[in-house]
Formats: C-alpha cells, structure tokens, sequence
C-alpha cells in the first residue's frame, strides 16, 4: 500500500503591476519606498534602489492604496494604512517597525473588511489613531485603530448622496472637517465637507460645488495643499476625465459664496436628471489642457502644505494610460472685468517623463528633496518603478550641480557669453548666437572679420558691375578635445575652442600659415578626447591636429578628404585614423604616437576598397581592420593584405539596409568563445545594431586559413532610434541616436533612457563625448544659427525596480535545459529570461533580451532545446529565432527565418504552432530537421520540414471547418507518418494523420493532405488551452474551456491511430472561469508517487491550481481515471494568458504563470 502523498504550493516571485506607492521617512532620517504589488508590500531602500523586506498584506486580494503619517509626534500611533478592494489594513508605528525590522512576513490576519470599495484613505493629522476613507458610492467612514485587528472600529459618516464614483480625494481641514472630492461615472465632481463628531450618528455632510464640464467619467481628482496668496488661504481641486482632459477648479471661500443657493438643493444621485443646480459657475473651471495621448488616469499637485502663489506657477503632474508623467505649469490670468487672480488661468506642458514600457501608469508618490525640487517614483502596468527629479516652476531657478571631475556647469554669475537654459540637477545648457562669441573679450578682433564680402562678375555681360554677396561667417563642424575642451570650426574657416567650465571661454586657434584656408567652407573633424586629440581635414587633403594647445599640419592625403574615422583599443591603447577621400578607391590608415608631449601621425597603410563600398564607420578588430559601408556590408583586412578585403559580408536579405554608423569590440573580447571566435557590435541608422563573430577556420588539404563571418545577435532597442554609436563601459552597453527631433542616450543594458534632448532631428551638425565611467556626457549641436551645448549627468532617472511587459503576457515557454524562459506579449515584445534557482531577493527573474520584430501580438512560444525559439503572432508572422551565449555580452538572438507562403493580404493570425524534431537521415547534418505544424485563424493547417535558414518544405495541408482552431500539437511521429491533435472554438477535439517524404529532395511532389481521423466535442464552447504527455502507454491530453471545464482525454500508443475517439474524463466547474493555461508536472520535477501525474491549471478567476491525475486499468483494459484538486491558491496574475512548468530539481517543481504580470509557485510533493 503506498503511502498518502500531501501537495503544498507557495508562491516564489512575482513581477506584477505596481498599484501602490508611497515614501516613507524612518527614524534614522532615511527615505523608505513601500510599494503594492499584488498582495505584496515591498519595502525599498529609496536612495540604494535595493529591495529590503517583502510582506504579504492581504490573502487573495491586491494592494490598491497606501498612505503613511506625515508626522513623527506621536509614539504607538496609526502609522500606515494599506488598503485593496474592500479590505483595509491598519499599522501602529510599533507593528510598521516589525516588518521594517524583517521579522514579520505576513499580516493578512490583521486585514478588516469594510462594506464597499475603497477609493482613497487621509490619516488624521489631529488625533493618533484616526483616518477616514471614502467609498465607491460617496460614503465616508471612520476607522479608529484598537489594541487588535478585532478592536479596530469603524464608523460610517454622513453623506450628502449616494453617487457612484471612479474616484475620491480626501483632505483633512481640521480635527472636525474633512474635505471631499468625489468624480462620478457620470462626469461629474461633487465637492462636499464632512464633519465628523465623536459619535458617528451626530456627523453632518455639506455639499460645496457641483462641478460639471467634463465629457466622460472622472477617472482621477486630487484637492491641492492650503494656497496663500493676498485673498487669504483656498484650495484648488484637479481632475482627469475619460475625455482625456486635465481640468483645475476654484475651491475659494468666493466661489462657494456664490454657489450658497445651490447647497440647498436636493443633492445629486446620478449624473442625470435635474434634481441638481447648474449654474455659470458650477461649469466654469480655471483652466483646461488636453495633452496625453490616451486617457488620463491620475492627477495630483506637486507642492508643499503651504504654497505661496503670488504671480508665479503651480505645478500639476498628471499620468496616463500611454504610460507617460507629464508636469504642467498653471499660470493665473487676471481678466479685465475683474482683478481677482483666480478668475482664469492656463496650463501650460513642461516636461513629459515616459520611463515605462506598454500601458497605464497605476501609482506614484511625491516628496520634496529640496526648496525647488521633488522626487517624483511612478509604478506601471510593466511592473517597474522609476524614480526622477522635478522641478517646481514656482521656485526659483537652481544653481547647476557640476559634473565630476573639474568640470562644472557655468553659474550665474559667471556665465559669460551666450544664454543660461534649463537646469534640473542632472542637465544644463547653455546656448550662443556666433556673434556673441566673437564680442568675448578674446575675440573682439575677430568681429570685423565675421563678415565677407565677395564680388561675383556676370560672364554673360562683361561690361555690367559686379555683384557683391555678403557671406556671414558661421558654425559649420563640431568635436570634443576633452571632456573640458570643445573644438568648433566655422564656414570661414576659423577654429574656435571653448573650455566647458565655471566659465565657459572661447578663444580662436589659428592654423599654420601654410593652411590657413584649408578649412574654409569645408571641413571634417572628429575627436579623440581619450587622449586630447582632434583631427581637422579640408578640401586639400591636408590633417590637422590639434593638442596640448597647438594646431599643426601632420598628414596629407590624395584629394578632398570626405570622411574621417577614430579607430580605438583601450585595452591595448591604440589609436586609429582611417581618412576617406570623396570619390576615391582607397582610404589611408594613421596611427597616432605619443611620446611625452610630442604627438606623431605615422600612415600604416592605404587599403584599397571594393567595387561601390562607401566607407561610414571602421573600427579594429582582433588585430583586424573593419569598414563598414553605406549598404550595410562589411569589408574585413589584414595588415598583410590590404590590395583586397579577407571576407566581405553583406546582409543575405534582399532588403537594401541602411548605413552601417559605428564599429566597437566587445568588452572583454579577449575572453572568446569555445571556438576561438572574436566579436564585435555594429550599429545602423535603420535602428539597428548587430553582432558579430569572426572565427579562423583552418584547410588542412589546401593549406590555408579561411575567416568566417556570422551575424549572432540583432535587435532593436524600444525607443527605435536612428543609431549613430555604440559603446561599452564595462559590460554595460549604450547607444545614441535620434528619435523624432530629439537626441537620446539609451541605456540597453538597463533598458532605459540616460538623456533626451530636443535638438531638432539629425540633420545638423552636432558631436557627443560620453565621460567614461562617469555616466556623464556632453552634446553640442546648431539649431537656427546657434550653437547649443547640453550636458547631463546620469541618467535621466533612477530604476528602483525593473520590470516586464507593459501589456498582456500572452504565452511563455521554457526551454528544455530550464535555463531560459522566453514570455510574449500584446506589446508585441518577447522577452528572454534567465531564472535564479538560488534564493534570491532581488532579481530572481532577470530579463536577458528583448526582441522587438513582430508588429502584432503575440501568439505563442515553443523552443526547441536552448538554441531555438519559435514564435508566432497575427499578420501571419512566424519566426525562428536562433539563440546562443555570446562572450563578454549574454544571450544573442538573430531571426534565422520567417513566415512560408505568406498570403497576399497577410490578414490571418498564426493561432497555435508546434515543433518536432525528426530523426537525421544522415548522421553528419548539422542544421537539424524539424517537423513544424501551423494552425491559422482560417482552419487550415500547414506542416513543413524545416532544415536551415529559409529552408521550409510543405509535406502537408488541412483544413477545418470554419471554427478558427486555437491549439495543435504533434501526438506521435513515426517513420513518415505524423498524428495530430488540434481544437478549435467549436469546444470539439481533433484527431489528424498526415503522410510525408521525411527526406524532401529536389523536384518536391504536392503536398500531401491530412486526413481527418476523429472529432468529439469536449467543451461546450472554446477550447483555450491544452497540453499532453505521456503517461506509460497512454497519452494523455488535458484542455480546458470557456466552458470552465477540465477535460483530459486518453489517447493509445499503437503503430496506427485507431478511428475510434479515445475516452474522455471531464471534470465541470473546475475553476470559476474560462481555464486559459493547462500544463502537466512530469514525476521527476515534483518527486510525487508512480502511477500519478500533477496537472496544474489557471484560469480568468485567478486561481493557480494542481491536481492529482491517477489513470488505472482493470483486467480487461478498461480505463478508470480519477482526478482531485491537492492545492489551489489565489495569483495575483490577472486575465492569466499561459502556464509552464520550471523542473528545478527532483525535489520540487516550479510553476510560471503569466498574464497581466508573472508569477513563479513552488509545488513541492511530501
């Protein structure tokens, strides 16, 4: 008799949208981050981004809101308040303190439940152990905190209506009067005083505005802290509406003077009918501002609690469901028929902070970091939290915080020339018309100069005067000599240098006497600022270069130079020229020698170039010159053999590419793969950039040596930049480029944005120097004449948390090593990620890779071992992603091939697909040989071999009937023969077998069609999800519907499917909704019993759930199956898209639910 066997499963990471956050200021004056993620509180370290504790708050129910005291007056008080739905946690300082402490893990005891949903929450600032919260239907409700969750008391207050409401805000006026701003589903704002007593039946309710104009449901309203001003101290109220408009309203004592009348009606129910007053003044709002592109989920003012308005701005964030911040400036008006300051206004868009991926921005917090700046953290849809700085446009401008080094922003009083622009912190800028700079003190000779007049005579008609043409001398090429040194050249010829510094200075630099005109309307220059370096060529072949405050002519090519290229190898200190010529065949190699203070440039060599090669980027690889070109094709050399190029690579697509910008080796290259192959990244203004391995392959029988050229890795980061460069530092990789009119720094490593800077576009002049290891950086670029110098320092924002997909996760795969878990989304992303088996609190799921190349969402995911994802999504898009390590970077991935026999409209979705690998008819293949099957949204079924790269072979078609079919899988392959399994939204089970040439040659037949073997009708509508394995001699196929019902039906091993159905065993009502992820726990990942499988399901209710499947036969073969539910639990994981099994070893198994977020469960067998 075997031993009873008990099932136990717990949850193991999360990474979920973040509905709730808040800052939280500890004893020992550090700033805390507690924020919602599902039932989670997690508790990060503000200033470090560390994740420090995490806390289950509420069992089966996520974290809507939290709220904290401001102050530190009082001992044992109601300190925070955690609430979700209708569940509403309360936390004295002494409870807080436990969990800040790590010693509690859990409080979902402490949770009480309240009668309705909880829509925002104000602690008493007067009293220690009171709050108030506001419901969905206007009802406002006291809550005391007692010595135990059982003695907390909660009191509900008078209400003024019963309205129902998508939104609330609660300020505290005094100990006995709270103000309430409540939005209606029906677009309207109802603004009423409570006035709480201390028994709840004496509490008495006063409606103040009625506030109408919006077209749409109030999504989001905030009540603004006290305002002073000469009028005395008001409020102002802020809203959001699904109508997508941002709205401020007037709370002043006058406003509600002149609403008194309409206070006395009857108050209003709904947003219809006439039991209300509207009048002027009830519709009439300061300002208004449509600028989002999708609705507006949230506002809330950014300010102090007393702000001084004067004539100065107040500033407003608002956050939408295009996952942007944007901080607006609203300004008062005085009209002329009245002086009152409040009388209109306007808002006006300053910044917009678009830090998340995907969708919808669910939580920020705000505190002041200073007299004129704000930590501003939001938390999307995408499960990450950024953190930023704000400034306040009331306040002052600040003073510059310098950059590292000796390099310091200019200060206000000491600017010099030009103008000041905007400075948070972490930028500043500054600006200069030309002439401006020739009127510095140094340049006051030059200023006669500035203008050339040229006489032109007319050829046609000798005898008539000349002509004079006044040319205006400007800004023309741009380069740093050092982080503290910028070189500029004018169209006359002059170059200019500026020290960046506390004050900013320029001088002019002359050139020899014997060049002096060599740059005049022409110049090119490039700089090599890791050693002080800069390169100026002209028209003449001749190169200057400039260092250590001298210019000198130190090379001469052939012709009019076109391009110049800085080639460098810190590791090894070498330093490159390679010089271009307009129209020439050849380009010449330099090399800089430094010997003390003296600087040499010794030519190594003139290469010459293949057949219509136009050289836009070169670089130095394992002692190798690369040229890439401006098709896109690589030109690889040797020193040895520069007459022609070792290999030549171009794209194998026939889609001409775009440039190729920039050539960098990967850090620490020297470590190479396993074969001796050496990489290096490239970049591409089509928003590409690629990898690529080189590896000396040697010929015995002739030899000779032969180098081979793969492209490894490519992809697309998310901002879709025009990529000029790439670079290195460390093993973190950045890019920038240009996207719109804006220049970005991208952060690829980290995913996120460093800098973005409004410049116009790229066609201009400009030049960008990163200050290695610093995070800094300087941008100079011409706009309308003027030259515009832009540093940063750091990134844009700080990551506290990183996250996933903005959008629903649609399906997941594991691969067969469990090294790898590949998720698929709406936001047409797939991301690749590296699970952590260890115990580890921080980044137990790491993101490795994103892949952005389908243009609809995604479908489903398969890999084949770990070298091989298959993908699939609408548009009939089909890919095959090939994976491997790449040393000194982590994973590459580069699409090996696409789609077969798309149709001409390309309107169908490939639903569900499934890969098979085939038997090798010889055994020296090395691409392997699979059998895929495809399942479009017309019932047609398409199974190929696939061989290679583009190498699909169609064996067999079918067709359904006009249900669309949503899964398919490969039951049994056998010789030539495939049986097949599908479902379809008919609820109906197909069983199908094709015949095939399982060694396709040339000369292929037509294919051949599948037969229809059998149909049952399982569920009562559509199939959603389905997973077999084999179990002895059967296999099993479990699918579950929108019917909620579990099916799993036993199919014979046999040389030839029988025609008969096999059985069925369906278990109805087995969740609460539709089941959309089924997968089976082989034995040896959970150590459970022989004779018995665990299945684990998911569905819309939000259950994760294992079942115990037992399959046994009596003496005549009968099959008896039983199934039983061992465990369920509630996932945070909403609208669940897909489930995977994570074999971690044989002592457990590991569960990956994605959806609306991801969720790992441990179920483990004992």
């Amino acid at each position: 008799m075997s031993m009873s066997m008990t099932t136990s499963i717990k949850h193991d990471h999360l990474v979920n949208p973040i509905t709730a956050l808040e800052f939280y200021h500890t004893r020992a004056d550090t700033f805390l981050i507690l924020a919602g993620e599902g039932p989670f509180l997690k508790i990060f370290d503000a200033k470090e981004a560390k994740l420090l504790h995490q806390c289950e708050i509420f069992n089966g129910q996520t974290i809507h809101g939290i709220t904290v005291r401001d102050d530190d007056d009082h001992g044992l008080d109601l300190q925070v308040v955690i609430w979700g739905r209708s569940s509403l946690t309360l936390l004295s300082r002494r409870d807080f303190e436990q969990i800040l402490d790590q010693n509690v893990g859990s409080v979902i005891d402490s949770a009480i439940p309240v009668s309705d949903w909880i829509l925002d929450v104000a602690i008493s600032p007067f009293d220690a152990v009171s709050c108030v919260l506001v419901t969905a239907h206007n009802t406002v409700i006291r809550a005391r905190l007692g010595h135990s969750p059982q003695a907390h008391v909660l009191e509900t207050l008078h209400s003024p209506s019963r309205s129902i409401l998508y939104s609330a805000h609660l300020a505290w006026e005094s100990l006995s009067q709270v103000l309430v701003a409540a939005g209606t589903v029906f677009g309207e704002i109802l603004v009423w005083q409570c006035f709480p007593s201390d028994e709840a039946s004496s509490s008495t309710s006063r409606i103040l505005f009625t506030f109408t104009g919006h077209e749409g449901s109030i999504f989001g309203v905030n009540i603004s802290p006290p305002i002073i001003d000469s009028h005395g101290i008001t409020r102002l109220l802020a809203s959001c509406s699904d109508d997508r408009t941002i709205r401020v309203w007037n709370l002043s004592a006058e406003s509600q003077d002149s609403q008194r009348a309409a206070t006395t009606a009857q108050a209003r129910e709904t947003g219809f009918g006439e039991n209300g007053i509207h009048t002027e003044c009830s519709r009439s709002y300061l300002a208004m501002a449509m600028g989002h592109a999708s609705r507006i989920w949230r506002v809330r003012f950014l300010g102090e609690q007393s702000t001084p308005l004067g004539a100065s701005a107040i500033s407003i964030l608002s956050f939408g469901e295009d996952s942007a911040a944007q901080q607006w400036a609203l300004h008062f008006e005085t009209t002329p028929a009245t002086s009152h300051p409040r009388s209109s206004g306007r808002l006006d868009q300053l910044h917009t902070f678009a830090f998340h991926s995907g969708k919808h921005i669910w939580s920020t917090a705000v505190r002041r970091s200073g007299h004129s700046k704000a930590i501003l953290i939001t938390g999307g849809a995408d499960g990450k939290i950024s953190s930023y700085e704000v400034t306040t446009p009331s306040w002052p401008a600040a003073v510059e915080t310098p950059l590292p080094g000796n390099t310091s922003p200019p200060s206000p009083d000491k600017q010099g020339p030009g103008k000041q622009g905007a400075s948070d912190g972490l930028t500043w800028g500054r600006s200069w018309e030309f002439d401006e700079i020739l009127e510095d003190f140094a340049l006051k000779s030059l200023v006669r100069n500035s203008v050339i007049e040229h006489p032109i005579s007319n050829a046609s008609h000798p005898d008539s005067p000349e002509t004079t043409i006044v040319l205006k001398d400007g800004f023309n090429r741009y380069a740093f000599v050092s982080e503290k040194e910028l070189l500029a050249t004018t169209t006359y010829g002059r170059v200019l240098l500026c020290d960046i510094g506390p004050k900013m200075h320029w001088s002019e630099v002359r050139l020899p006497e014997s060049g002096s005109g060599d740059l005049r309307s022409y110049s090119v220059v490039v700089g090599f600022p890791e050693i002080g370096v800069t390169c100026l060529a002209g028209a003449n072949g001749s190169i200057h270069v400039y260092h250590q405050q001298k210019l000198l002519k130190l090379g001469q090519v052939e012709g009019k130079v076109a391009n110049m290229f800085k080639i460098i190898d810190l590791q090894r200190s070498t330093f490159k020229l390679l010089v271009t010529t307009l129209g020439g065949t050849n380009v010449t190699l330099f090399s800089f020698e430094l010997s003390g203070a003296q600087l040499r440039l010794v030519e190594n060599g003139v290469y010459n170039l293949p057949a219509k090669f136009v050289v836009t980027s070169a670089g130095n690889i394992n002692r190798m010159l690369v040229m890439g070109s401006r098709s896109g094709s690589l030109a690889l050399y040797t020193s040895r053999s520069p007459e022609s190029p070792l290999r030549i690579w171009t794209h194998p697509g026939s889609v001409p590419r775009d440039a190729i910008t920039a050539i960098t080796s990967l850090p620490c290259s020297d470590a190479s793969g396993d074969d001796g192959s050496e990489y290096f990244l490239t970049t591409s203004r089509d928003g590409l950039y690629s990898i690529f391995s080189t590896t000396i392959i040697q010929d015995i029988s002739m030899n000779a040596a032969q180098l081979m050229v793969r492209q490894v890795h490519q992809c697309a980061p998310p901002p879709r930049l025009i990529i000029e460069a790439g670079w290195f530092e460390g093993e973190k990789l950045f890019l920038h480029g240009f996207k719109g009119k804006n220049f970005v720094v991208w952060d690829e490593t980290e995913q996120c944005e460093v800098t973005s800077v409004e410049c116009g576009g790229s066609h201009r002049s400009y030049a960008y120097s990163p200050i290695r290891g610093s995070g800094c950086g300087h941008f100079v670029y011409t706009k309308a004449s003027k030259i515009y110098l832009h540093s940063h320092r750091g990134s844009s924002h700080k990551i506290v948390k990183a996250g996933g997909h903005g959008r629903e996760i649609k399906a997941c795969a594991v691969s067969e090593d469990q090294s790898l878990i590949a998720t698929g989304a709406e936001d047409t992303a797939i991301r690749i990620w590296q699970h952590n088996k260890t115990p580890n609190l921080q980044n137990p799921l790491a993101c490795s890779a994103v892949i952005q190349r389908h243009s609809a969402g995604i479908q489903h995911l398969q890999w084949h071992g770990s070298g091989y994802l298959f993908s699939s999504g609408g548009n009939e898009e089909f890919f095959v992603w090939a994976v491997e390590q790449i040393p000194g970077f982590g994973i590459g991935i580069i699409c090996e091939a696409t789609c077969p026999d798309p149709s001409e409209d390309r309107d169908l979705r490939v639903m569900n697909f499934h890969v098979t690998a085939l038997p090798n008819s010889s055994g020296h293949q090395k691409n392997p040989r699979l059998l895929v099957s495809l399942a479009y949204s017309d019932s047609t079924i398409r199974t190929y071999i696939y061989s290679g790269p583009d190498s699909f072979h169609l064996v067999c078609t079918g067709r359904y009937t006009s249900s669309c079919l949503t899964q398919i899988r490969h039951v049994w392959i056998k010789d030539d023969e495939a049986n097949i399994v599908t479902t379809a939204t008919d609820g109906r089970l197909a069983l199908w077998k094709g015949c095939f040439d399982s060694d396709p040659r040339s000369g292929l037949p037509e294919p051949a069609q599948l037969t229809l073997v059998s149909v049952r009708r399982i569920h009562q509508s559509a199939i959603k999800s389905l997973d077999l394995m084999r179990f002895n001699d059967e296999i099993l196929i479990a699918t579950g519907g929108d019917d909620n019902a579990l099916a799993i039906s036993v199919l014979p091993i046999s040389s030839s499917m029988t025609t008969a159905m096999p059985p069925c065993f369906i278990l109805r009502s087995a969740h609460a909704a539709a089941i959309t992820g089924l997968c089976f726990l082989h034995n040896h990942a959970t150590g459970c019993r022989e004779g018995s499988v665990k299945l684990a399901s998911t569905g819309n209710d939000q259950k994760i759930t294992v079942w115990s499947v037992n399959l046994d036969k009596d003496r005549r073969g009968n099959l008896s199956l039983d199934i039983k539910k061992t465990r369920d639990a509630f996932t945070p994981v909403a609208d669940v898209g897909d489930v995977a099994s994570l074999a971690v070893d044989n002592h457990g198994g590991k569960i990956l639910v994605v959806g609306n977020g991801m969720e790992v469960w441990e179920v483990v067998c004992q």
